[in-house]
């Protein structure tokens, strides 16, 4: 498994396993991991993409999605 494809599977099994409260932690983490990592958010499922646009429009860093 490439390392694209790990972060985002260990993405998907924290967010199964966090209580609602800490989706947006998990989200921040997975974001700033991926950044560092790839520098860009290039390659990401849509699925993923939506959950870090819609974090972004929560902090006020986008428009809303």
């Amino acid at each position: 498994m490439d390392k694209r494809a790990s972060l985002i599977q260990a993405l998907q099994t924290e967010m199964k396993r966090a209580a609602l409260g800490t989706y947006p932690a998990c989200i921040d983490s997975f974001a700033r991991l991926w950044d560092y990592e790839f520098g860009s958010f290039d390659q990401l499922p849509p699925e993923i993409e939506r959950l870090i646009a819609h974090r972004a429009a929560e902090l006020g860093w986008m428009d809303d999605v």
